[in-house]
């Protein structure tokens, strides 16, 4: 998790964070259009694992997250912090980053889109940051640690920016 990330001050009290990076060939967008992009690039398997996700946990009091492409096409000028993005709550907006959340009762979620638009290579960078709060949030995450990563990648990999 790059430094300049304003979860990064808090990757000590995660149960869980990881980071990815990718080459962003449009310079120009800021961090929400890239997790706008993101966000309705969602394959079709990943929603597909959601919609299982929703079915399973119905049962154990967490909530449907509903579908992670569920975006409105809307500009990213037209949003604000406290509005919902996809299954995201937004937390805070910047240029160059924007901070989602996702809580329930069994865990605190985090995810940080940062735009790295040096002159040299331009990047992104994906940052996600959990925090189980009880025994079920711990359970939950031992298998999502170990599909997170496959599903981050592969909604980059589907990504043009």
């Amino acid at each position: 998790m790059p430094n300049s990330c304003r979860l990064y001050a808090e990757r000590g009290r995660a149960s869980f964070c990881d980071a990815f990076e990718a080459d962003l060939t449009d310079a120009s967008l800021s961090a929400l259009e890239i997790a706008l992009r993101y966000m309705r690039a969602t394959p079709q398997w990943v929603e597909a694992l959601l919609s299982v996700r929703n079915w399973a946990v119905a049962p154990l009091g967490l909530r449907d997250s509903g579908p992670m492409g569920g975006v409105s096409d809307k500009p990213a000028a037209a949003y604000a912090p406290g509005e919902r993005l996809g299954v995201f709550t937004i937390r805070s907006i910047e240029l160059d980053e924007v901070v989602l959340s996702a809580d329930d009762r069994h865990a605190e979620v985090r995810v940080a889109f940062l735009a790295r638009p040096r002159k040299d290579a331009p990047t992104y960078v994906i940052a996600s940051w959990v925090r189980t709060r009880n025994t079920l949030g711990r359970l939950y995450m031992i298998p999502v640690a170990q599909i997170h990563p496959l599903v981050v990648k592969a909604g980059m990999r589907a990504l043009a920016v």
